[in-house]
């Protein structure tokens, strides 16, 4: 070990002081403090993003073609004319999304109608998996539909019961549009886990939702399951080399760009504002070592008297910031690291499922945070050191030993 740090660790270590002693214990404990609390908080934020990415994965395809031009008639020619050849694809399917009114008895709500062929939207997002009663295959049937949990709720029914869909396309008549009425079943009642679909979500097959919405053999576009969705960009690029205008491709990240952003630039905030933390228990250092070059002056005195330069004294009271941060650092990623393990692991922090999607706030944290919160401390602690060293350094021999 370099005499210079030797020396630091001798300094830091000395209980001559008390004083200085209790300076130092709490330097240390406002960069554990702001390590830790660092850590959790980038945790929480990336755990809270991850787990609303893991939601829409679970109701959204993972890439979705439009025509924004025209009707979308042509899609039978798509598999064999654009999507051949991409391993990466695994399912794919047509689709209808159009809005309508849902009623019974004297209650009306809106409700988004989707349309699908039942068999491929098993594969494609498991819809029957997420149905808590009845049968999803019986909506194979015209008469039946698959209700979201909040719309039962809303409307009062359940497997069984009758609604009534009004359509807003409806015919043309000498009196004006006339909103065309369709009396279904209640086949099956779905639980997405999310709000935004449980309370509008209603689901029939293609056919039956093409002759309600008088699409004839048109649909709203085509919907891509893919090996691994975090590649879905890489997919786009590939299909856009291949399909051009009028038809337009949308990955689940660019449907939800927005949110995603919301998320990045809040998690970024955090970041800067906790790492205040850091940078408060930072001027506490910078008192310490002022304070500790003001009583070693004898030392450094004598130290440059046998022949120790500048530089050398600089390295000895920028060392004793390091060992602080690099302690403090250390065992603030211990402290939050293990606080992270079992809050995800034992699901310790409850959410309302209703509002944020989610019945527990998952914790997690990448290698890339636990660097920035690192090199971020460490970088500060460096920098709150560097001004006492070097006026440490600056001390005169012979103006420090006149009197002694």
């Amino acid at each position: 070990m370099p005499l210079y740090i030797r020396i630091a660790v001798r300094y830091l270590m000395s209980l001559k002081t008390k004083a200085l002693s209790f300076m130092t214990v709490i330097s240390l404990l406002g960069i554990i403090v702001g390590v830790a609390a660092l850590l959790i908080t980038l945790a929480v934020m990336s755990g809270f993003l991850w787990g609303i990415k893991k939601k829409i994965l679970e109701t959204s395809p993972h890439i979705v073609i439009f025509k924004i031009s025209g009707s979308f008639t042509e899609y039978n020619e798509f598999p064999e004319k654009y999507l051949k050849g991409i391993p990466e694809i695994l399912e794919y399917q047509p689709f209808i999304y159009s809005q309508a009114l849902a009623s019974k008895d004297s209650t009306v709500i809106s409700v988004t109608v989707r349309g699908v062929p039942p068999e491929k939207d098993k594969r494609i997002l498991g819809i029957d998996k997420k149905i808590i009663a009845g049968n999803y295959d019986s909506i194979k049937d015209d008469k039946y539909v698959i209700v979201g949990k909040d719309v039962a709720l809303a409307l009062n029914v359940w497997i069984g019961d009758s609604i009534t869909l009004t359509s807003p396309f409806g015919r043309k008549t000498p009196l004006g549009y006339i909103p065309k009425v369709k009396k279904v079943y209640v086949g099956g009642v779905i639980d997405f886990g999310m709000y935004e679909y449980d309370s509008t979500y209603i689901g029939m097959n293609l056919e039956s939702a093409q002759r309600f919405f008088d699409m004839k053999d048109s649909v709203t576009g085509i919907q891509l399951k893919i090996d691994d969705p975090y590649k879905a960009a890489v997919i786009k690029s590939i299909l856009e080399e291949k399909i051009h205008f009028p038809y337009i491709i949308r990955s689940w990240m660019d449907l939800n760009k927005s949110l995603f952003q919301a998320l990045e630039l809040e998690k970024l905030a955090m970041f800067l504002v906790l790492a205040l933390i850091v940078l408060v228990a930072s001027f506490n250092i910078s008192s310490l070592l002022i304070t500790k070059a003001r009583e070693k002056r004898k030392d450094i005195g004598i130290l440059k008297t046998i022949g120790a330069d500048s530089r050398f004294i600089m390295k000895i009271f920028l060392w004793q910031g390091l060992i602080i941060g690099i302690t403090g650092t250390i065992i603030g990623l211990t402290i939050g690291l293990t606080v992270i393990y079992f809050g995800d692991t034992y699901h310790l922090i409850k959410l309302n499922p209703e509002v944020y999607m989610m019945e527990y706030l998952p914790l997690k944290i990448g290698f890339i945070d636990i660097l920035a919160v690192s090199v971020a401390s460490m970088v500060i602690c460096f920098i709150s050191s560097v001004i006492p060293a070097y006026m440490a350094s600056k001390e005169i021999p012979s103006e420090v030993l006149r009197y002694e």
